[in-house]
């Protein structure tokens, strides 16, 4: 069973978030470690040779090819410039420091570091000098770049020495991580545009987010495109995320790996950006040979949301020798430094292509060097099951060749899209497809097919709590045939090879049909190899939308409604279960099963303003990502009443990082900028009046209409969860006292009580819970407080005044204070007759150690800074800034940034200049200690202002590093409304007009110039368009950055007699709003 309790995912488990990394070990200087320093003298191999070796790249460096004039930009944390970034000749290098320092000149930032490293910046805090990797950022950065193209030689002094794939490169040093949680999209989509104009050759990206879906409309996604149509290969780690149905239950401790809870119909886990087709999405093998070769259990799997096959190829990231910080050395694991690899590996195929193959350029350059590491590499056997193949789904085409993928003389790939592996998405019994084979030299080559790989399918071994590895095996019966057995293609000529993939009648429907297929040369080192995946089936068959807890088969024991603090719905009002909660010894066990109890009849709140559940939340989780999510009210007849919310491209549930922790649909990274989207008040729109109004008491229902990505029977299916307004208080009826005994009679007229319902009772400083004695099924009862002799001297320290309070589970309640004669206090005669139980004694509402939901793990970056506060603007998080922001001006462009620190004393740096020490960043500080700074901010941007606080402290300085993210909007969307004839305007967006007929349609078009923007008519939100290109045009900056074109709506109204108010609005994300008002009346 899935603990319930919410935290952000992560990428990675160092210290730095959002990273695809595993850190193995710590930190060591190799001298300080006997294990690792046991050889005196200086070893002439590097220590990762091991790697190296494993994707055969000293041969290819045999032959010349070490990176020479290539370029690498490393998108990551920062690196530190360690002495094992050095080039063996500078004149060998690309970009030499003047064109460095042009580049610099013409942006107006970054810094030119050393011949390696010609181009060092950091975009979080847009600062020149704090590029390198540091404590703060972690040095992932370093440890990745060590990888791609270190160049560490052997030193008398110095036992061990790393050496990248593509040592003699160059590296671009782009830091896109300052201590947030996840790096901004925005950040990443810059440094990959300036990566392809300085004239990278390759990036590296060992970062992602959530599991993407591909969209060319996506900042980074549209970013990676760019650099790949302009000739710059893009390699990005696939994610730790294992398989989709890795998580962690009391049965499974084994998460984000093979190990499965359930068997979703899409196992993927790859992260944004590398789902993009034009990335190659990089697995993490170990770096062992042979049969011991094996893939990472938390490598990511495929395929994308749409059913094509990813990652792409494999190459070795499992306790990899990496550098460390100050010229240590470590190990690490993950895809992070298997995409280094193959980033390095890119290089030198470019370098080579590059000499042998000068038309080859841009985009069809980074194609000729992606299949060739795909059609190069060999697929790898299960080590845990004899005899199996390893899905392509987590090792795409197989374990990288370097050499060989250098030297090929042919291609195979996929005619269709030009990718290395076939992608057949849903397939039938009996799918055809071609493969093409090109020729690239000038004689005749020769190829036997080898089909017998396959077809495949996934399998689980699980023990009696249905959890085990999952494997591929074969499809009895299943067969994948070409028409002939060998093919011969002429030189430089191109010939479709057709195939045939027949499943047979064995094969179950709705699984996986995967494989290799093979075309094997003479000479082996020309063997090609073509993974293919597709569905038989329909992928819309699986409920997409868990089912409820407390249902039969619940996959993440969520598929409930919360209150408005987290409060599972349908248990107890708060205090009683919270006060119950915490009286127990162990409760962790009876928490995490609290859901399972949940009444689905007494699922309730009260949206009347008091504060106790005035509005609901769905806390649920789905096994695909959606193309869209619909959040509906519909009444007890079904119809609906209110549309709360329009989310598009929603992330499946996956658990992120081996946390124990599952993100539910909130998490998903197109709603962190609203998660509290899906929150419903209780309202619906009253057309009479123009206004909201809560509904009436009664049943209703909270209904999700989601849309998959891919097309089917059930592509809309939908999801409902039954609630009730209750509005109306219990009552005590009756409370007396005498004896030493409370008797108190209740009743209610609304949703009533459950059997953890108790009567809250103060005397003092003390109090108690005493159990209604209701089943649940009476709205009605009695109960007997029995107090104890502490208890009655409670009472009369409190002169008599005993204080109840009662609470349906709806949140509504009573109180009700009782005075107690001092005659009745005093000298107590106790009855021996039992009383109500005592269900606790220590009152309390916290229910965050139990049910803490935290929408805000994604949005909250990183704690604020101690010793400075800001006015108006979120330290260390993003701000969200409109044209009635109070900290900026939208015609003078200025930010207000305005604060007050502890120390007067201390010294503030804010970067408005990326010169971190120019004069025009230091902050005057007041007498007081207050501050007021300003600096110019685009109308509509995203930018990160990193500032420096250092602190005087016992006569030294202490330094602290934070970041404002403010994200700017200043112009509203625009929403023109086609109006009949008979309209007149009152006032500006004010119209009325008058009407026999008894409907009436609102039609027009909405636009804005970020996308994101809602569409709402009578507080309905009827369209929301999709809010990943975001605020930055990088291609054509000033340049609107919404890609999409006006939306066009339509709907249609029924009249009343008299008055008929209607609201049309556009609303951006950053809350800029434009409504038209439209009063029509119907005679």
């Amino acid at each position: 069973m899935i603990n319930i309790r919410k935290l952000i995912g992560l990428l990675t488990i160092t210290g730095t978030l959002g990273v695809v990394s595993i850190t193995s070990s710590n930190p060591v200087l190799a001298k300080q470690n006997p294990k690792t320093t046991a050889v005196k003298k200086a070893t002439t191999q590097p220590a990762n040779q091991n790697a190296l070796a494993k994707g055969n790249v000293p041969k290819l460096w045999s032959q010349g090819y070490q990176g020479q004039g290539m370029v690498v930009a490393v998108i990551d944390s920062g690196v530190q410039n360690n002495q094992e970034f050095q080039l063996s000749s500078n004149t060998a290098a690309k970009i030499s420091k003047s064109q460095a320092q042009k580049f610099i000149a013409q942006r107006g930032y970054g810094k030119y570091i050393s011949p390696k490293i010609p181009f060092a910046y950091d975009y979080v805090n847009n600062n020149n000098d704090d590029s390198s990797a540091d404590s703060v950022s972690g040095f992932h950065g370093l440890m990745v770049a060590g990888v791609a193209a270190a160049n560490g030689v052997a030193r008398r002094n110095k036992a061990k020495f790393v050496q990248g794939v593509a040592p003699e490169a160059q590296i671009l040093n782009l830091k896109v991580y300052g201590g947030f949680s996840d790096e901004s999209p925005n950040d990443v989509a810059r440094a990959i545009y300036d990566a392809v104009d300085l004239g990278a050759d390759v990036i590296n990206m060992s970062l992602g987010i959530g599991v993407g879906n591909e969209s060319l409309d996506d900042q980074e996604q549209a970013a990676v495109k760019y650099a790949t149509d302009h000739g710059v290969f893009v390699a990005v780690a696939g994610s730790n995320y294992g398989h989709a149905g890795s998580i962690t239950t009391d049965y499974n401790e084994q998460s984000n790996s093979t190990i499965t809870t359930y068997e979703p119909a899409n196992s993927g886990t790859i992260s944004d950006p590398a789902i993009s087709p034009f990335a190659t999405t990089v697995g993490d093998e170990n770096t062992k040979q042979g049969d011991k070769s094996e893939m990472d259990s938390f490598s990511a799997w495929g395929p994308t949301p749409d059913f094509k096959l990813k990652p792409d190829v494999s190459a070795p990231g499992q306790q990899i020798a990496v550098l460390d910080q100050n010229n240590h050395f470590t190990t690490n694991t993950g895809t992070s430094f298997a995409s280094p690899y193959i980033a390095g590996s890119a290089a030198l195929l470019m370098q080579k292509f590059k000499k042998y193959q000068p038309t080859l350029t841009g985009a069809k350059l980074v194609k000729a060097v992606k299949v060739a590491l795909m059609n190069a590499a060999q697929p790898m056997a299960n080590d845990k099951f004899k005899g199996e193949l390893i899905s392509p789904r987590l090792q795409g085409a197989g374990q990288v060749n370097v050499n060989n993928a250098a030297n090929l003389k042919a291609s195979a790939t996929d005619p269709s899209g030009n990718q290395g592996s076939i992608s057949l998405k849903t397939v039938g019994q009996t799918t055809k497809f071609n493969v093409a084979l090109t020729n690239q030299i000038s004689e005749p080559l020769t190829y036997h097919i080898n089909t017998t790989n396959g077809p495949f399918t996934e399998s689980r071994k699980t023990n009696n709590h249905n959890v085990g590895p999952v494997h591929d095996t074969a499809i009895p019966g299943a067969t994948l045939q070409s028409a002939n057995d060998t093919v011969t293609v002429d030189p430089g000529k191109t010939q479709l090879v057709p195939f045939t993939l027949d499943l047979g009648s064995q094969a179950n429907l709705n699984s996986v049909a995967e494989g290799y297929l093979t075309f094997e040369n003479a000479d082996s080192n020309q063997n090609l190899t073509v993974p293919y995946f597709g569905y038989y089936g329909d992928p819309t068959d699986e409920q997409v939308v868990d089912k409820p807890a407390n249902q039969a088969d619940s996959i993440f024991n969520g598929g409930y409604l919360m209150d408005t603090q987290d409060m599972p719905l349908g248990l107890s009002d708060r205090t009683s279960l919270a006060s119950w909660l915490n009286t127990l010894k162990d409760p962790d066990e009876l928490r995490d099963d609290m859901p399972e109890k949940i009444q689905s009849d007494k699922v309730a709140f009260s949206p009347n303003g008091d504060g106790h559940s005035d509005a609901i939340s769905p806390y649920v989780f789905t096994t695909q990502n959606l193309q869209n999510v619909t959040a509906e009210i519909t009444d007890a007849s079904g119809k609906v009443i209110r549309t709360v919310d329009n989310e598009t491209n929603t992330q499946k549930s996956i658990e992120e990082g081996g946390s124990g922790y599952i993100d539910d649909l909130t998490l998903s990274p197109s709603m962190r900028l609203n998660p509290k989207a899906l929150n419903w008040n209780g309202m619906t729109y009253d057309q009479s009046t123009g206004k909201m109004a809560v509904v009436p008491d009664g049943q209703y229902h909270y209904v999700l209409q989601t849309t998959n990505f891919n097309n089917g029977a059930k592509q809309q299916q939908q999801y409902s969860l039954p609630v009730k307004v209750d509005t109306v208080a219990p009552k005590i009826t009756k409370a007396t006292y005498r004896d030493g005994r409370l008797a108190v009679n209740y009743s209610d007229v609304g949703v009533g009580f459950t059997s953890i319902s108790t009567l809250a009772v103060q005397i003092g400083h003390q109090s108690a819970g005493v159990s209604l004695n209701n089943s649940g099924q009476s709205n009605t009862g009695s109960l007997v407080y029995k107090l104890s002799a502490s208890k009655q001297h409670a009472l009369k320290q409190a002169k008599g005044k005993l204080k109840m309070t009662l609470a349906d589970v709806a949140g509504n309640q009573t109180k009700c204070s009782i005075k107690v004669s001092p005659k009745t206090y005093n000298h107590v005669q106790t009855s021996s007759t039992p009383g109500s139980k005592l269900v606790w004694t220590l009152k309390t509402d916290d229910l965050e150690s139990t049910m803490s939901h935290d929408k805000y793990a994604v949005t909250t970056r990183f704690s604020p800074t101690k010793g400075i506060t800001f006015k108006g603007l979120k330290d260390n998080d993003f701000t969200l800034i409109n044209a009635a922001s109070k900290v900026y001006d939208p015609q003078t462009h200025q930010l207000a940034i305005a604060g007050k620190v502890a120390n007067p004393k201390s010294r503030l740096t804010i970067l408005r200049s990326p010169n971190q020490n120019a004069k025009i960043n230091q902050v005057k500080i007041s007498k007081t200690g207050s501050f007021k700074f300003e600096m110019p901010i685009n109308p509509t941007t995203q930018q990160g202002i990193g500032y420096i606080l250092k602190v005087p402290k016992k006569h030294q300085w202490t330094t602290a590093k934070g970041t404002l993210v403010v994200i700017t909007d200043t112009t509203a969307p625009t929403l023109n409304l086609s109006m009949p004839d008979n309209v007149s305007e009152t006032s500006q967006n004010h119209y009325q007009l008058t009407t026999s007929n008894d409907q009436f349609t609102i039609s027009g078009t909405v636009n804005d110039n970020v996308d994101g923007y809602r569409l709402l008519i009578n507080g309905n939100n009827l369209f929301h368009e999709q809010n990943n290109a975001g605020w930055v045009n990088h291609q054509d900056l000033g340049a609107n950055p919404n890609p999409h074109g006006p939306h066009q709506f339509t709907q249609t109204f029924n009249l009343n007699q008299g008055t008929n108010i209607f609201q049309v609005s556009a609303v951006d994300e950053t809350g800029n709003q434009i409504t038209k008002t439209i009063t029509v009346t119907r005679e």
